[in-house]
């Protein structure tokens, strides 16, 4: 544990996974255990394979539809087949200093815009990937009222 980091051992440890990298941007990540590769890119590169921030709306989308799935079930609201894009922008806070911004578009079938985004605003209070930004970055929930794919 590095000086900064803060034992949590109030709370309970439901699982711990790891990746590793290597070459940063230009470089390779293994993930988990079963140790999935993928080629690792700058964004807007012509080279196959993806970007940190792709992995981490993918990471937040997935995280935020668990999240959202307890809240329906909470509610008695089928959230089963909802789909979620994440859209991740990288910034230039100072010529050194770089932040994220997180745009989620939800769409939960059979619910109005409104439903949807209240189920999104309580989502948001769960999600484990919103806990950990918040404060942090801009994230803005986004209800849609037709399919993402």
């Amino acid at each position: 544990m590095t000086q900064t980091e803060q034992p949590q051992t109030e709370m309970k440890k439901l699982f711990t996974t790891s990746s590793i990298a290597t070459g940063g941007r230009n470089g390779d990540v293994y993930l988990g255990e079963q140790r999935l590769h993928l080629q690792t890119r700058p964004a807007h590169s012509e080279r196959e394979g993806t970007d940190p921030e792709e992995m981490f709306g993918a990471g937040y989308a997935a995280c935020f539809l668990s999240a959202l799935g307890e809240v329906g079930r909470r509610q008695s609201v089928n959230t089963s087949a909802a789909q979620a894009k994440a859209f991740v922008s990288l910034y230039a806070k100072t010529e050194t200093q770089y932040v994220l911004g997180v745009e989620l578009h939800v769409y939960i079938p059979e619910q109005t815009a409104e439903k949807t985004h209240e189920l999104l605003e309580i989502a948001h209070q769960v999600c484990p990937y919103s806990n950990a930004t918040r404060g942090n970055i801009e994230v803005k929930l986004v209800a849609e009222t037709a399919p993402l794919l």
